[in-house]
């Protein structure tokens, strides 16, 4: 089973769908956009920039899913004035054109909600970014911008970790198939003479898990090679 994944870093720090078909009507909608991991509330939102490069328009939608795998709800708003709450919105970008779409809380009281998103779409050639802000009481601390992903069956990840310092790996995995899936975590030296496997991680069907490689207590809290 592919899945998306995607790798994020930190340094001193923590961290039946709803799809309703509107502004036209999509033709064979396929999935055309992965977003192995998002989060909004307490200061965080995520940002979708998606862009046409087609010569048609993309038709569809933007689908939020939580980690448990179930819809997950925000606030959602695009550039083109569409607002809503819910865990879809309709998508129509012309061709060459781009929209934003913003996913914050519901509520400024909401915990921090995780997990992962896909466009399901028809016409043109889409891309992405996501991008992940904290701006507590309006500052912005962080941000750091991820490419939609395509799904895979392995990855490498170059690592250089060293906890005590504050600086340390992270990744997130999305399952957006239909079956579970068990990952197999293994740390290699540089030199590819050592493997230590780490806890494995079973997602049920959409499920997601970001985490830093450094809570795997079976993972090393200095390491410079590469995880796989």
């Amino acid at each position: 089973m592919d899945m998306p994944l995607v790798l994020f870093d930190g340094t001193n720090r923590t961290t039946d769908f709803n799809e309703a078909w509107v502004n036209g009507s999509a033709s064979n909608p396929a999935v055309t956009a992965l977003f192995p991991h998002l989060a909004f509330g307490q200061g965080y939102t995520t940002v979708f920039t998606l862009f046409n490069i087609g010569s048609d328009a993309v038709v569809g939608n933007l689908i939020l899913t939580g980690q448990d795998g179930s819809p997950l709800t925000a606030n959602l708003s695009s550039n083109d004035g569409t607002t809503g709450t819910g865990s879809s919105i309709a998508l129509y970008i012309s061709a060459g054109g781009t929209k934003f779409v913003t996913a914050s809380s519901v509520k400024s009281t909401d915990s921090i909600k995780a997990g992962w998103a896909r466009v399901e779409s028809s016409g043109g050639t889409l891309s992405g970014v996501a991008t992940f802000q904290y701006a507590p009481n309006g500052s912005l601390l962080t941000i750091a911008g991820v490419l939609s992903s395509s799904p895979v069956s392995s990855a490498t990840i170059p690592v250089y970790d060293d906890v005590d310092s504050g600086r340390f790996t992270g990744y997130a995995i999305a399952n957006p198939g239909t079956s579970s899936i068990t990952v197999n975590v293994m740390e290699v030296s540089g030199d590819g003479t050592s493997i230590t496997n780490l806890s494995p991680i079973s997602l049920g069907p959409g499920q997601q898990i970001a985490q830093f490689f450094f809570q795997d207590s079976l993972a090393k809290r200095s390491f410079k090679a590469r995880r796989s």
